[in-house]
């Protein structure tokens, strides 16, 4: 059995067979809790819960929580104190993030990460996602302070 056991085993082409369609419920991001709809929680599909993934995954610490697998949260926080040199933030800031989010079998590479330093201890990282769906631009808030 492997780490993510929903997800297919590799064919001797190196190739996986396909993945189940991922699924998550449906989040409200400026309110931080679930959508409802006619009083109801729903579920949304490719894209566009792997938009969720991602949020919770950027939102949640790791290692802290006993629910979650130790692969599981950011450790982005590490950024905290590191030198005030804006390339070297960025460096980390990316590699961060990418240890985060790449754990998901649905989500294959980011890249064209940008920096938009709103004070000089917050900025707004933007990246765009490859999944095994599509690609879409996702952006985050990261505190250096």
């Amino acid at each position: 059995m492997g780490l993510f056991p929903f997800a297919a085993a590799e064919t001797a082409a190196g190739r996986t067979d396909e993945l189940p369609e991922y699924k998550e419920m449906a989040y409200d991001y400026e309110n931080n809790r679930l959508k409802k709809k006619a009083g109801k929680y729903y579920l949304v599909t490719r894209n566009e819960a792997l938009k969720v993934w991602i949020y919770k995954a950027l939102k949640t610490k790791r290692f802290v929580y006993q629910a979650y697998s130790h692969k599981y949260g950011t450790e982005v926080d590490n950024v905290i104190g590191v030198s005030g040199d804006k390339g070297i933030l960025e460096s980390e800031i990316r590699r961060y993030v990418t240890e985060t989010v790449m754990v998901n079998p649905y989500i294959q590479e980011l890249s064209g990460f940008s920096y938009d330093w709103k004070t000089k201890s917050f900025c707004v990282v933007t990246f765009d996602v490859t999944t095994v769906y599509d690609r879409f631009t996702w952006s985050s808030e990261v505190y250096v302070t």
